[in-house]
């Protein structure tokens, strides 16, 4: 007979509810063969085929989480061996290695496509993303032409240490000391601590990594922390790379996230060392639990993880606890929303855009959760089967929990673990000293090591030495008048007593009768002498009682009545007993069962028909063999009273009666099924419940965005705006004051909707990049300063003509237009006022930018160079004149510094400078011969300091 259609459809459902039981089993990590749910919604007859489907859907999404860490390890550079034993593990190392041949492929230029050659699935749309993605994201692809860059700089992770760039194009990997390369040419492994001691000198690190003095081995040196690098702080991003870094150029506002965060959408949020496995916590022996901004490696024997998270052992990591999952989260009324590490009370939507409200939730002590608005205690042994290891035995207590080693254990000071005592090292065992201690996990055994000795034979069960009843094995030489008699380990052979006859009486007759002596208690003897010959008085004796006569010897001894065939009818058997008899039937049919007229066979009484069955007015009476039972109406059990009362299945079957997304309701005989807030039946089933699309079926419900998630939706906003109080509606960012202390522009910044722009004083124009201001240098141009004897000076923003005009008694120097000359070319020895006349005047025009920085060991500014020829030459610097504005601070002689050197002298900036002002310094160099003055020149130094700091 084939299955009809709706059969078919049932089936379709039963196995689609049975696969996303698998598919939420093997997302929080659970060993897939080990679901131990109840089905009761499943027909019993379909309960392997739903196992089976539970069991590969679950292994499904092990595969996909397996798979996409692998990819994540191979994007990061990671090796893609896993350690440990874990579900789809095969497909973590399939994955990641497909991964980085896609990235190889997609950072050298070349196509991505694999139509030439075909890996299979999944390696093909792994290779295939990965090799797309790389191309997408910029930073190492080739945009055409020929990139003099190897495949080393191309693609920094194509390596696990070392690359080296090979002629033609190609690369190789090479290792750290102390490190050997694999197999597979790319990953090192390290070798043992023998190898090392031969082949690792001290202190041969190649460059970017540092020895570790503690461990000895070479570690990477994140020059990104150090300083090293040297990357644009304003318009660039560090990334650490092994061995080396990377400098990234950003073109959006740059959010600067502290160590363990990580910018995604405009914000910072925590990054998962646990989950990405970016921690160096020892799996075997300790957890990984992630923190905000950080983790902690914890040993096995003491974790606790933090309220709202649970540990998953498969991962040895922390996950969070989904409370809504648990019955009596929120009062009701309310929706349940997790969130991490504890979860949200949420009053339901019921007219859009209203926002809707939360409900605060009272924050409860670690070690409790929220339950009906009370605090109670959470038993983390019941919740979470693997909180202590094998060995240990979980210990719920208030507030947290303790893990105990089970006897036969102790902890390990080293480890945290409970490894196995061996009483037979310690002296803890009750062994005999005839018997050997051998240990075992957990406990130990005695084996005996001597025979038992005559008499006694060894137990294999108890490993005991029991007596040997030699009496009962035949093993005793007793002859008569002699019986055996059983001691331990031994027998004695013990003269048996004589007994007269049963009767006797006072007649003065004699006779002379033979009796049988007593029989052995074991056995029987032919001895001659095992009869015992005398003479006794023998009257008359009385009757014996019923059902006994008297025998040959005159002792009462019971008749067998069996041996008259007629005491019993033909289907009866006859019984002897002591004194009498009893007929027993041959058929004896049980209770609700009896004889056919024949007696041969039994026969079921149908007490239904026959009236014989006491059933409620309610009740219907089923006949079945053997007797009958009372039924209620579907849904209904008879209760105390025996009647039938309603069965509540809400109550009895909790969560396991409806599909976790919905609520159920119990009505009079059965019970209904209603989809939870954000979901909807599925079709015409009552038992699945999908999703609502919230974004799709209600128009307009988000100003921007709008995400669909499993049983509500979220909105979102387009880059550059904010989502508003209401959750709804989007408003402009004003990145400009948000990013005020980020420097986002180095001119003035301006909002605009979703977005921002750069802008520059007059003088200036922006840059490349969009958000630098470059001076715009007026007397590049040629059409400023062209009057007789002017100079043209940039500052920034603007441009200064100074015209030169010489002191009386100087002309302009024809070969120099910035100086001035003495008229009287020479002086007499003997002419100190002509002397002290200064033999030129340079004008030296310099321009520095507001409060420029100035390092320890100050800026220079200007040198003057003496001839060398003079003995003596000295340098002198004064302070002519400042012109500052009202609200900036005039500098003194203190903001400068003259280094001396033999005939070379410098000035110095010593202190930052705020603009605007102008400073006027001379700068004079006098020389001496043979004791007296021979000369003085002076340079004249107009420092312009400008109103901006770029």
């Amino acid at each position: 007979m084939q299955p009809s259609k709706d059969m078919a459809i049932a089936i379709e459902q039963i196995l689609s509810l049975c696969c996303q039981e698998g598919e939420e089993w093997g997302i929080q990590n659970r060993l897939c063969s080990s679901y131990n749910k109840s089905l009761e919604l499943v027909p019993a007859g379909l309960h392997g085929l739903c196992l089976s489907t539970i069991e590969i859907c679950c292994s499904k999404q092990h595969k996909i989480y397996q798979c996409t860490a692998g990819q994540i390890a191979a994007k990061q550079g990671l090796s893609c061996s896993l350690k440990g034993d874990h579900s789809g593990s095969e497909f973590y190392t399939d994955c990641c290695e497909a991964c980085k041949i896609g990235l190889v492929v997609g950072s050298s230029g070349n196509k991505c496509s694999v139509e030439p050659f075909a890996f299979g699935s999944p390696w093909d749309e792994i290779y295939d993303g990965c090799c797309n993605d790389i191309k997408s994201e910029g930073e190492v692809i080739l945009l055409g032409g020929h990139d003099e860059r190897g495949l080393c700089e191309q693609f920094p992770t194509i390596c696990s240490q070392v690359c080296e760039n090979l002629e033609g194009g190609s690369y190789a990997c090479k290792c750290h000391p102390g490190y050997e390369l694999q197999d597979d040419r790319k990953t090192c492994l390290l070798l043992s601590d023998e190898d090392n001691e031969a082949l690792e000198p001290p202190n041969s690190c190649t460059k970017g990594y540092r020895r570790n003095m503690r461990t000895g081995h070479c570690e990477d040196v994140n020059e990104c922390e150090t300083g090293e690098a040297t990357c644009d702080v304003q318009s660039q991003v560090c990334r650490n790379t092994r061995g080396s870094f990377q400098c990234i150029d950003v073109l959006a506002p740059v959010i600067d996230c502290e160590a363990g965060y990580q910018p995604k959408n405009g914000k910072c949020e925590d990054i998962n060392e646990c989950l990405e496995l970016l921690d160096v916590c020892d799996r075997e022996r300790e957890h990984c639990l992630n923190g905000r901004g950080n983790y902690t490696c914890l040993p096995k024997a003491v974790t606790k993880c933090q309220p709202g998270f649970s540990y998953n052992a498969s991962l040895s990591i922390c996950e969070d606890i989904n409370e809504c999952e648990e019955d009596g989260a929120c009062d009701e009324g309310y929706r349940c929303v997790n969130i991490r590490g504890s979860y949200e009370c949420i009053a339901p939507v019921t007219n859009y855009p209203i926002a809707p409200t939360r409900k605060k939730v009272e924050q409860c002590s670690p070690g409790f959760r929220r339950h009906n608005e009370q605090c109670v205690d959470i038993d983390e042994c019941a919740a979470d089967k693997n909180a202590c290891d094998s060995n240990q035995v979980c210990t719920n207590e208030i507030g947290g929990f303790r893990c105990d080693c089970k006897i036969g254990f102790i902890l390990d000071a080293v480890t945290n673990a409970c490894v196995d005592i061996n009483e037979c090292q310690v002296n803890a065992h009750e062994c005999l000293e005839t018997q050997r201690c051998d240990n075992t996990i957990g406990s130990y055994t005695c084996i005996r090591l001597q025979s038992c000795g005559t008499g006694y034979t060894l137990n294999a069960e108890t490993g005991n030495c029991d007596d040997d009843d030699e009496c009962a094995l035949g093993r005793h030489n007793c002859r008569p008048p002699f019986e055996c008699f059983n001691t331990k380990g031994s027998f004695r052979c013990r003269q048996r007593s004589r007994y007269l006859p049963a009767h006797t009486s006072t007649s003065t007759s004699t006779t002379t009768s033979t009796t049988t002596a007593r029989p052995y208690r074991y056995g029987h003897s032919n001895d001659p002498y095992s009869e015992s010959r005398y003479t006794s008085y023998n009257p008359q004796l009385p009757p014996c009682g019923i059902g006994f006569e008297r025998n040959s010897l005159g002792a009462c001894v019971d008749i067998n009545e069996c041996l008259d065939d007629r005491k019993c009818h033909r289907h009866q058997q006859c019984i002897n007993t002591n004194g009498s008899y009893r007929c027993k039937d041959l058929l004896t049919c049980p209770v609700g069962f009896r004889a056919n007229e024949a007696a041969t066979e039994c026969l079921d009484i149908d007490e239904c028909a026959e009236g014989m069955a006491q059933c409620g007015p309610d009740q219907t009476c089923k006949n079945k063999q053997g007797g009958y039972i009372c039924q209620c109406p579907p849904g209904h059990i008879i209760g105390q009273n025996q009647r039938c009362e309603d069965v509540d299945e809400c109550s009895m079957h909790g969560t396991k009666v409806c599909h976790h997304n919905s609520h159920c309701i119990n009505t009079i005989g059965s019970f209904r099924c209603e989809c939870k807030e954000g979901f909807k039946k599925q079709g015409s089933s009552d038992l699945i419940c999908t999703d609502v699309d919230e974004c799709t079926e209600i128009p307009g419900l988000c100003h921007q965005r709008c995400l669909n998630y499993w049983g509500s939706y979220r909105c979102g906003c387009n880059p550059g705006y904010r989502l508003s109080y209401n959750n709804r509606t989007c408003d402009d960012l004003d990145e400009c004051e948000e990013y005020k202390t980020t420097n986002l522009c180095v001119g003035y910044c301006e909002n605009t909707p979703g977005s921002y722009a750069c802008r520059c004083p007059k003088g200036y124009k922006l840059g490349a990049d969009g958000r630098s201001c470059i001076d715009i240098d007026e007397c590049r141009t040629d059409q400023v300063c062209n009057g007789r004897h002017e100079v043209c000076t940039n500052i920034g923003g603007s441009y200064r003509c100074t015209r030169i005009e010489c002191p009386y008694g100087y002309r302009h120097d024809v070969d120099r237009r910035n100086r001035c000359e003495r008229t009287i070319r020479f002086c007499q020895t003997t002419d100190l006022e002509c002397l002290r006349t200064p033999h030129s005047y340079s004008y030296n025009f310099l321009t520095i930018v507001s409060n420029i920085p100035v390092p320890p060991e100050g800026r220079g500014l200007f040198t003057l160079t003496g001839p060398p020829q003079y003995e003596m030459i000295d340098f002198d610097l004064k302070l002519v004149s400042v012109d500052a504005a009202p609200h900036v601070r005039p500098v003194d002689i203190h903001y400068f510094s003259l280094d001396k050197k033999t005939n070379e002298a410098q000035v110095n900036l010593r202190k930052s400078i705020e603009g605007p002002q102008d400073i006027e310094l001379d700068f004079s160099i006098t020389v001496f011969q043979n004791g007296q003055l021979h000369g003085t020149n002076v340079a004249k130094l107009f420092l312009m300091i400008s109103a901006y700091e770029y």
